[in-house]
């Protein structure tokens, strides 16, 4: 592959908006799983029903393939979202995707942070560790990685996260292998356009 085409790649792996867990963003994320495993309080009785609605219209916005369509009006939706429940995390890990797709990297890590100290889950924290990768700050993505791992070593987006580390860190056969571990964990996206870009076999 290319350098180019690998740039580009990593430009969606690396992108707020790309993945989104538990809505079956980028292939086949088990849909039947409960959604207060992947977003803490989202199924909980305790939600605001107008919240639920608002973010079911954000998630709108990403399609089948994992691309944010309008970042910015996803983030204007979660804002509502936020404002309405600010004790759920599941909007607050969606709007630090967004605002991470328009630039916004410190806000994204406020809000990421936010739902980490709401509910520290895998995913927050894989989250995280891929919005330091972002900002450059390898140390602090190895570290939300290892605190994703030891809360769920199952996360599919900590093992894809992590290979988009392995890529920028030239280890493409690690990188591979955690695409792989992704695609079996649910999450196939990634894994079948590495193959189809012959940036893994």
């Amino acid at each position: 592959m290319t350098s180019r085409a690998l740039l580009l790649f990593l430009s969606l792996l690396l992108s707020g908006c790309s993945l989104f867990s538990g809505f079956g963003l980028f292939g086949s994320a088990s849909p039947e799983a409960p959604a207060a495993q992947t977003h803490g309080r989202l199924s909980s009785s305790t939600v605001s029903p107008e919240a639920r609605q608002i973010l079911e219209e954000a998630r709108t916005l990403w399609t089948d393939s994992g691309e944010c369509i309008d970042a910015e009006e996803a983030t204007r939706l979660l804002d509502k979202a936020v404002q309405l429940d600010p004790l759920d995390p599941a909007p607050l890990i969606l709007r630090s995707r967004s605002l991470s797709d328009q630039g916004y990297l410190e806000e994204a890590f406020a809000d990421i942070t936010r739902a980490i100290q709401l509910s520290p889950t895998a995913e927050s924290y894989a989250t995280r560790g891929l919005l330091c990768l972002k900002m450059n700050r390898p140390a602090g993505a190895r570290r939300d990685f290892e605190y994703a791992e030891k809360l769920n070593p199952n996360e599919p987006l900590l093992h894809i996260y992590r290979a988009s580390a392995a890529f920028l860190e030239k280890r493409p056969k690690d990188a591979c292998a955690g695409l792989e571990k992704g695609c079996a964990l649910g999450v196939c996206g990634p894994w079948e356009k590495a193959k189809a870009t012959g940036l893994c076999s």
